[in-house]
């Protein structure tokens, strides 16, 4: 069984960037993991549901991962805005990585507000320290085989690879409407992500797809240059 980690910066990161890629993965027999930090805790829009917005964001990204076979749903429940790169968020994507031991890892891109800027850069570092042979608290070294980013509010400019999910978008959608609550603050972008599906679909001869950039900040090993090259 292949294993799957994206790491996130909120609950609704994983739904709104690759939802359909998940689908697609948890249908091929793959374990998708997702491990988040911010806990929605300023997804209120009225005073009234300050209090309540953190219990009711995390109900509804269980139901919302539920309904994209994700079984390894993990949260640190920290406050939106202190989703920062600092040591012990830095500490946290490591130990995630050497306990998930994934295939492969899906993070954010640089091109967003900071929050998803800081998950990045703790990704791409954390990948590659996740590997060495020290902070040995946090599990044994792991190092995944690849890594690649994700968008999720602005596109990337260059993506590597162009994701078919046309048999697996409807699913995605349901998924993002199980956070009810985020239709107040967010309630154009069910059209905004059947757009940018099609957009990243029509480049490639399908309805719908989803876009990833591969990252190389940990060199790739190659000893048949011919074959692995290519």
């Amino acid at each position: 069984m292949k294993k799957i980690l994206i790491l996130a910066g909120h609950y609704d990161d994983s739904v709104i960037a690759v939802g359909g890629i998940i689908r697609k993965l948890v249908n091929q027999g793959c374990k998708v993991s997702v491990v988040c930090f911010g806990n929605g805790d300023e997804a209120f829009t009225t005073l009234p549901e300050r209090e309540t917005c953190v219990e009711t964001f995390k109900a509804e990204a269980v139901k919302a991962h539920e309904v994209l076979g994700v079984q390894d749903l993990q949260c640190f429940d920290w406050p939106d805005f202190a989703v920062q790169e600092n040591r012990e968020s830095y500490r946290k994507c490591i130990e995630a990585i050497r306990r998930v031991q994934p295939d492969i890892i899906l993070g954010h891109y640089w091109l967003e507000y900071f929050q998803h800027r800081a998950m990045a850069r703790l990704t791409c570092d954390s990948w590659w320290q996740a590997g060495w042979d020290c902070s040995a608290d946090l599990g044994k070294p792991w190092v995944a085989p690849a890594m690649y980013h994700f968008e999720v509010l602005q596109t990337m400019p260059e993506p590597t690879h162009l994701v078919d999910i046309s048999d697996t978008f409807e699913t995605k959608l349901e998924s993002w409407r199980q956070f009810a609550t985020a239709q107040d603050h967010l309630d154009q972008l069910s059209q905004q992500l059947e757009a940018r599906a099609r957009f990243h679909g029509s480049k490639i001869g399908v309805k719908y797809a989803e876009a990833l950039t591969r990252s190389y900040f940990v060199p790739t090993k190659v000893t048949n240059p011919l074959e692995e090259l290519l």
